[in-house]
């Protein structure tokens, strides 16, 4: 099914509504051009709790709204397990959907998706929402023109806390359930911002480990990445960080650019400092241990960052889903689309595959032959992996 262009509202559903949908449903109602007329869950009463507060009927699963209501999009906000599956059924009805982070658990699953997306009137997207915020897509243009000069070294830190207690929920901490750990299920935000500013990387050696949490995978992982740019990165993705940080520093030939937030920013996380002139990079070092004052010149006021600000558009579902509303009403395509969002599945995949076996892993080494493209551990025996994220 075809979007009507002539029409100035979009109807959505929302599948799957536990903590999270209430952010899509939230989304939806604040651009005021849309019309939300079902929900679904396996627990019907989730279902309703969500349809009487934001509206719609309530459904007991996919395949019932679809027999009942024809939505032009469906937002698909359930376990990660199932969202590959829920996909496939809704884009073979023709319908567009909005897939939650992670969008799904393999690359195998992500290539299946995409070629049932190809033969659809629907469309595929990702929830990857820190793309949309005004402080990512100025950072994206003005790096892609090379006005703040070309990319040299880049951090990348999701530093966050997850008690014990979070992982109650029986498909939590599992494989199955949610496909990996912090690299998949949490750090994958901050890993597809850096992908999109950066652009394409090429190999990546990495280490995962479980050091805390009851979990079948990593509760921590740390990789070295060398992107086809020649720039460097180091990522880090932990649940063991009481004090939660999201940043991502990259440092370039004209300065250094960084974001420090948690769960979303605004433009004032995000800052800019020009590379010194030469009088003052001269002096550097020249006092081991002590801290000088910054200077504030008419550069800093006059750099490329400071001159493109504008409105202040912070980056959460609101953002993206207010972009992915017009852009399916306009007849465009959506730019964080499920090819635009593969980088960031090898990149995990990569990470895993690394972390596992010990060795380097090339973006170019995985092919549907990879033993890593159906799962992203690799079909190692449990005891395999284990050993494998020991640290002693």
């Amino acid at each position: 099914m075809t979007v009507d262009r002539g029409a100035d509202v979009l109807k959505v559903a929302i599948v799957g509504c536990g903590n999270i949908s209430r952010r899509h449903a939230e989304a939806y109602a604040s651009t005021g051009r849309t019309e939300l007329v079902g929900t679904a869950d396996i627990h019907e009463e989730k279902a309703r709790t969500l349809a009487e507060r934001f509206g719609g009927r309530p459904y007991g699963s996919l395949t019932e709204l679809l027999a009942a209501e024809e939505p032009d999009l469906i937002s698909i906000a359930t376990p990660p397990e199932s969202h590959g599956e829920l996909a496939v059924e809704a884009l073979a009805a023709d319908r567009s959907v909005l897939l939650e982070k992670p969008p799904v658990l393999s690359l195998e699953e992500l290539d299946h998706v995409a070629k049932v997306e190809a033969i659809s009137a629907g469309s595929a997207s990702v929830v990857f929402q820190h793309r949309h915020g005004s402080g990512a897509m100025r950072a994206h243009d003005l790096l892609a023109r090379g006005v703040l000069g070309r990319p040299l070294v880049a951090v990348c830190e999701t530093l966050w806390f997850r008690p014990v207690s979070y992982f109650d929920p029986e498909w939590r901490g599992t494989w199955i359930g949610e496909g990996g750990g912090p690299t998949l299920g949490h750090g994958i935000h901050q890993i597809d911002l850096l992908l999109h500013l950066l652009g394409p990387w090429k190999s990546i050696d990495a280490t995962a480990v479980r050091l805390d949490r009851p979990v079948e995978f990593e509760d921590v992982s740390m990789a070295s990445v060398v992107f086809e740019s020649g720039a460097v990165a180091t990522v880090i993705n932990s649940l063991l960080s009481p004090r939660e940080l999201s940043r991502i520093r990259i440092d370039t030939a004209g300065g250094t650019l960084e974001v420090n937030h948690v769960y979303g920013y605004s433009d004032k996380d995000w800052t800019f400092h020009p590379a010194p002139d030469a009088a003052k990079a001269a002096t550097l070092g020249l006092d081991p241990g002590v801290r000088k004052a910054e200077s504030a010149g008419s550069a800093a006021a006059a750099d490329p960052w400071s001159a493109s600000a504008g409105a202040d558009v912070p980056s959460n579902h609101e953002a993206q889903i207010g972009h992915l509303v017009d852009d399916l009403l306009a007849g465009r395509p959506h730019g964080t689309s499920l090819a635009s969002t593969r980088p960031t599945m090898e990149f995990v995949t990569a990470l895993y595959a690394s972390a596992i076996t010990g060795t380097r892993v090339r973006r170019t080494d995985l092919t549907p032959e990879h033993r890593f493209y159906g799962m992203l551990h690799g079909g190692f025996r449990k005891d395999e992996i284990v050993e494998a994220f020991r640290t002693t």
